[in-house]
Order: structure tokens, then sequence, then C-alpha cells
């Protein structure tokens, strides 16, 4: 076996289909073929069947994908690293970044990792948390920043960048702008704005709610936490946003906010993330040194 026939089985069972595979290659069909053909008779059993015009995997190949896809991943994430160990002065940082701290937080750090390391390319991709959790543990991805609480992710290792504060927001002319002290129990009177299942925040609504005994009433759902505040602003109700996300709009009136009321949840932090079976390259560690808060010591 060689990686370029790993990768074939890789890509039969994304494409189903040996034109899409020689397309994501570079190859033409007949050498995708002729490398399925000696991949079955090297291991004397057949891989692959062909069903109405697709490849399918066969039992025994679907058992070789399962290796195939963790090689193929780490030899890429190999050459991805290796590559960066060249010097400061060129290469490419890939960062993936939760809404929040991709849009509010990270801006700045990278606008100061650029000025120290001009040579540099840095990408910067803003994904839903759960997804960045997922290509964090498939090695499709080596760094990402993320909301996280302690204990949740014990796969993971993680440098704490920033301190979430989850606050309850409203509209300036809203009947919350009046109280001083607030309970559960008004809390909830009023319907909010809810963020989508999978998001940290909506988590912790969720065990805010249930520390106090008290049920959200839910008067919508939006996945964009920019359509949340916008909402929120027009007087469509109240939400939890972090305070990091939400201080722009206080600064000019926009909104307003409020601690939680009662008994409260962990909030979590900002984090930057990567697994604990890799080992962080010259770049990457240059760029969690500039992360880290002054004075926070950190193991990487």
């Amino acid at each position: 076996m060689n990686i370029v026939k790993l990768q074939i089985v890789v890509l039969i069972e994304k494409y189903k289909k040996v034109t899409d595979v020689a397309a994501e290659m570079g190859l033409k069909q007949p050498t995708v073929s002729f490398h399925m053909k000696s991949l079955e008779s090297e291991l004397g059993t057949p891989l692959f069947q062909y069903r109405s015009g697709r490849v399918l995997l066969t039992d025994a190949g679907r058992t070789l994908y399962q290796y195939a896809s963790r090689i193929v991943a780490l030899t890429a994430e190999a050459e991805r690293s290796i590559k960066q160990y060249a010097s400061l002065s060129s290469g490419h940082l890939e960062l993936e970044a939760g809404f929040v701290p991709g849009t509010y937080l990270l801006p700045k750090m990278v606008s100061q990792f650029i000025r120290r390391h001009p040579g540099l390319d840095i990408s910067l991709s803003v994904q839903p948390e759960a997804l960045i959790r997922e290509r964090l543990r498939g090695r499709e991805i080596q760094m990402a920043v993320m909301h996280t609480a302690e204990g949740q992710d014990s796969s993971l290792t993680t440098l704490t960048i920033a301190r979430n504060e989850a606050v309850l927001v409203f509209a300036p002319g809203h009947p919350f702008a009046d109280i001083k002290d607030f309970s559960p129990e008004q809390v909830v009177l009023e319907p909010w704005i809810q963020h989508e299942p999978a998001s940290f925040l909506r988590g912790i609504a969720e065990e805010w709610a249930q520390l106090n005994g008290v049920r959200v009433w839910g008067h919508a759902m939006l996945s964009s936490p920019e359509a949340i505040k916008g909402m929120i602003r027009e007087g469509g109700g109240a939400g939890l946003l972090s305070k990091a996300g939400i201080e722009a709009e206080v600064a000019s009136g926009g909104l307003c906010y409020a601690p939680l009321p009662g008994v409260q949840p962990e909030h979590g932090e900002f984090v930057l993330a990567w697994r604990k079976d890799y080992a962080l390259t010259p770049l990457q560690r240059a760029f969690a040194e500039l992360a880290a808060p002054p004075k926070e010591e950190e193991a990487f």
C-alpha cells in the first residue's frame, strides 16, 4: 500500500465516483482504476463494488477506510507542520474560530501577530463551534479558538485567552432598563431571542434556567449573534450574549445589559485549543505566546 492508494479509498467513500476522485487528485480515470485493482490484488480481497454507476466500499473496504482516513489526515498534517519549521519570516498560519472570538477577539491578536511577523500569511475562518470541535478531533485542523468550560474537552489542550461573561441583553427602551435588581422569575417573563441548540451560549441559558428552577420563554431562535443583537435592538425581546460581543453597541447606546440574576452557571472562557497528541509548530507556538494573557503561565 502507498499513500496514493489510501487517498483513493478515502475519496471513493466521499464521492462514490471514479471520475470525481480522479478530478480531485489530478489523475486520469484509468490511473485511478488501476490503483484500485492493484490495491485489491495486493490485499487479496474485493474492496470496491459497483452499483448503478456508483462505487461503494465493501465490508473489507470500509474496514480499510477507517485506517486510511487516519493515515491520510496524519500525512497531510505532517506536511503542513514541517513546512512551518523553515522560519518565522514566512509560512502560513491557519486558524478557525467560533463567531464571538473570531469576530471580536481575534482581529486585534491577528493584527499584532502580522506586525511582529510581516512575512507570514494568516487565514481565519469563522465556523459553528460544534463543527470546529469535530474538525479538531478529526485532524482536519490543528488550532482553533472557541468557548469552552472546565472539563468539557478532555481530548484537547486549551490555553485561556479571555474570560467569558454571559450577560442579559436588551434594548435601552425595554422595561428591564428601569429595573436594578432582577429575579430569575422576572427575567423569564419576557420573551427571549435564543441561540441555536448546539451553541455554547444556549447551553449557558438552559443551565441557568435549570439551576434557578425557571423556564425560558423562547420567542425566536437565530443562528447568528449579530441577528440576535439586531432583533434585540428593535425591541424584539431579550437574549443572552457574551459581553465581549456587545461592547460597541453598549458604548454607542444601542444596547443595554445586566448580569444574570440568581444562581450562576459556569460561563466558561475563550480558549486557544489543539489536540493533546499534537505538537505545536514554532509558528503556532509563537501565536499561542502572543494570545496568552500577560503573566499567564500555560504549558504547551
